[in-house]
C-alpha cells in the first residue's frame, strides 16, 4: 500500500511492488492526480524462507531481493526525476540492523538488507547537488503483522530471556517508533542529514560486542 498526500487529499494505491510496471503505475498516479513528489519511503519488505544457506532454494532467494533490493531501485529510479523538481526531496528507506551483523537462517534477508543500504550510500553523492537527502532506517524487534509471529510473547519467560538479550530498554520495538524516525528525517530537522543510518533498535547494536556467547545463542534460537 503506497499513500501520497496533496494538499489535504490522500491518494492510496495498492499494488506489488515487484511487478514489472509498478514504478511507471506509481509515478503516473502522481503525476495525474498530485502536485508532485517530495518524499518517497521505501518501506516494503519480506524476510523469506528461514533456513541454512544450503537449503536456500534460487526462488526464495530471488523473492527477497526481488522485494527488498530490486523494487527500491526501481522505484527510487523512477521517481528521481519528480524529486529533483521538488524544493524538499527525501528519500528514506527501511533497512535492518542486520547491516551491521549477521543472523543465522537469514542468509538472503540479510545480504538484501546489506545491498539495499549500500545502494542508500551511492544516491545521496549523486543527489545531493540537488538538494535530495537519501538515508536509511534500522530498526530491529519491530512489531508488526510478518514478524509478530517469530517473536516469542513478552509475557511468557522466552520472551523475557530474548528481550533482556536483545535489548537494553527490555521490550519491543513498536511500529510507531520506526514511524517516528522516519518523520524526522522527512522534516525540516532533518534537512542536513544525508547518507546516514538513523538505528532505532533499543540498544540491540551497542550491547552485541558485549554479550556473551550464551546471549548470542538465545537471541539467535528464537529469531
Amino acid at each position: 500500500m503506497a499513500a501520497f498526500g496533496a494538499s489535504s487529499a490522500i491518494r492510496a494505491l495498492r499494488q506489488d511492488v515487484t511487478a514489472g510496471d509498478a514504478a511507471d503505475t506509481l509515478v503516473g498516479t502522481i503525476q495525474s492526480e498530485l502536485d508532485g513528489l517530495d518524499i518517497l519511503v521505501n518501506n516494503a519488505g519480506v524476510p523469506g524462507d528461514l533456513g541454512p544457506i544450503e537449503e536456500t532454494s534460487d526462488a526464495s532467494w530471488a523473492r527477497v531481493f526481488s522485494v527488498n533490493v530490486d523494487a527500491v531501485f526501481r522505484i527510487s529510479r523512477a521517481c528521481i526525476p519528480l524529486l529533483r523538481e521538488s524544493a524538499y526531496g527525501r528519500i528514506i528507506t527501511t533497512s535492518s540492523v542486520n547491516v551491521d551483523f549477521g543472523l543465522r537462517r537469514y542468509g538472503p534477508y540479510v545480504a538484501s538488507k546489506h545491498a539495499v543500504s549500500g545502494l542508500m550510500k551511492g544516491l545521496p553523492i549523486e543527489l545531493g547537488r540537488n538538494g535530495i537527502t537519501v538515508n536509511c532506517i534500522n530498526p530491529a524487534n519491530v512489531v508488526t503483522g510478518m514478524t509478530r509471529s517469530g517473536f516469542p510473547a513478552p509475557n511468557t519467560a522466552e520472551g523475557r530471556a530474548y528481550l533482556d538479550a536483545a535489548t537494553v530498554l527490555n521490550r519491543s520495538c513498536q511500529q510507531e517508533e520506526v514511524v517516528s524516525a522516519a518523520v524526522f528525517l522527512a522534516s525540516d530537522g532533518g534537512a542536513y542529514i544525508t547518507g546516514q543510518a538513523i538505528v532505532v533498535d533499543g540498544g540491540m547494536t551497542c550491547r552485541l560486542p558485549s554479550l556473551s556467547e550464551r546471549a548470542i545463542r538465545e537471541i539467535q534460537r528464537v529469531t
